[in-house]
């Protein structure tokens, strides 16, 4: 039997069995079902199934957390007969889904919208941002020079996921918007051909049918690709009604392209570069005198943002403050310092119960949030004591405060312990020495916090209680 068969079967079932799931995807640490009765889901045994960190329902999915070895679940899910939503979205799934989004709030359209397209970018800025670390020590201590052709190979290697970005968002939210996805890529491929580059540095003037285009360089742009194919559907949709049946396949395809790229380059683009423009100057305005008041509550609120899965829909916001800055000083500062408060409290619970199940537990759950994956932490370990969370939300806090009052800046997207070799930049070793600071902050704070308030015997109690409320279920 594969190693994650049963795990899988044991989910299906509490879902309501294949039957009940139109499709399902997987982000870093969590399965996504889209269900057709999400009442008919049994959460009080999914959540006692070994192997289940978690359950989160939302109103358009009901996310299982599993941790980092979600990809091996989620295909051990997909052979036992549930659709992927990422290859295949079949006609019922489609009205069930469209259903589902026309009952919840206009918010969590939004929320729902960013996250999908945004959540399969991050092993992609994960592996740029990694390979920024390694440039940024290359230089630190002088392995190679910045103009080596090695150094400039790699930097390129590291910029292509930011550079093209609005084509890996082409291609998500086409899934999401449910349109063409090659027209999409082409779309937005318009936004970087080299022609247009090439046009708008040049600094002539640039206009369509005597309509003018704005010269705005698009690479690694984010709102510009998502307005343009949100856009797109609704172009997709009208063309597809009014063109002959048996001219379909021709004119299908044309009349999209043809008025959804000038449009793109006309009205949306320019629109979602303001767009973009404007989070800058309100995360620069965040920044300012009383910035650190908002790192330390962003820190503080990390884990119960995480709780919504609404942290991926943050990532377009410090993505447009590293386009527009190559910094970034609020969202990834205050995420560090959440993610090492919860692994600092997790191994405390780790160092401090006798209990062998709950110390393997809490030591992997706690590495893992040290290493910016915190949902096996937060709903495994830190909820389920309570304490732990009070102690980690103070310590992220406190930890975040500090980082505010002392400009703590990030020059590479790492939310995690590898982060420490991301604080080398302009600002020199000051900035280095606060960011180490911090990050000790709230590792150490969250760990003697954790360790003076947690009891032993609620530890075990708690532990006792799971156990029996598993065999309960089982029995």
């Amino acid at each position: 039997m594969r190693k994650y068969q049963q795990l899988a079967k044991e989910v299906i079932k509490g879902l309501g069995g294949t039957d009940n799931i139109n499709s399902a995807v997987h982000c870093a640490t969590r399965l996504r079902f889209d269900l057709k009765h999400p009442e008919t889901a049994n959460l009080d045994a999914l959540k006692t199934i070994d192997g289940v960190v978690g359950v989160n329902p939302t109103p358009t999915q009901l996310q299982v957390i599993i941790g980092s070895h979600v990809g091996e679940v989620f295909e051990e899910v997909i052979r036992q007969g549930v659709v992927n939503g990422d290859t295949n979205v079949n006609k019922q799934s489609e009205s069930t889904s469209d259903s589902a989004m026309k009952e919840t709030s206009v918010f969590n359209k939004v929320v729902d919208t960013i996250t999908g397209c945004m959540t399969p970018m991050i092993p992609v800025l994960t592996a740029a941002g990694m390979i920024k670390v390694i440039l940024s020590l290359s230089t630190t201590f002088n392995w190679m020079s910045n103009e080596s052709s090695t150094y400039r190979v790699l930097d390129f290697i590291g910029d292509g996921a930011f550079y093209f970005m609005p084509i890996l968002l082409a291609v998500f939210a086409a899934n999401k918007f449910k349109v063409n996805t090659s027209i999409a890529i082409i779309v937005v491929g318009v936004f970087l051909h080299p022609n247009f580059s090439q046009w708008v540095a040049s600094g002539d003037p640039i206009s369509f049918l005597g309509m003018p285009i704005q010269g705005v360089i698009y690479a690694a742009s984010v709102i510009p690709a998502l307005l343009t194919i949100w856009a797109m559907s609704y172009i997709e949709r009208g063309v597809d009604k009014i063109t002959p049946q048996s001219l379909k396949i021709l004119l299908n395809p044309t009349l999209t392209l043809l008025i959804t790229a000038p449009l793109a380059l006309i009205v949306i683009g320019p629109l979602g570069n303001y767009a973009g423009q404007g989070l800058a100057w309100v995360i620069n305005l965040m920044q300012g005198q009383l910035g650190f008041i908002m790192v330390a509550l962003l820190a503080a609120a990390m884990p119960f943002i995480v709780m919504t899965g609404m942290h991926h829909a943050l990532t377009p916001i410090f993505v447009a403050s590293f386009t527009a800055t190559g910094t970034e000083s609020l969202i990834l500062v205050a995420q560090i310092c959440a993610n090492l408060a919860q692994g600092g409290a997790t191994l405390a619970v780790a160092f401090k119960s006798k209990q062998k199940n709950v110390k393997s537990i809490a030591a992997a759950a706690g590495i893992s949030a040290i290493m910016g994956i915190t949902e096996p932490a937060l709903y495994g370990i830190t909820m389920k004591y309570k304490k732990p969370l009070v102690a980690a939300c103070i310590s992220a806090g406190i930890s975040g405060c500090f980082a505010g009052l002392m400009h703590v800046t990030l020059y590479v997207p790492q939310n995690s312990l590898m982060a420490v070799l991301g604080f080398s930049g302009e600002k020199g070793t000051s900035n280095v020495i606060a960011g180490l600071v911090m990050m000790l902050m709230s590792v150490v704070l969250s760990f003697v916090l954790t360790f003076i308030f947690q009891k032993e015997e609620k530890l075990e109690a708690a532990s006792t209680e799971k156990s029996a409320d598993s065999l309960a279920v089982n029995l």
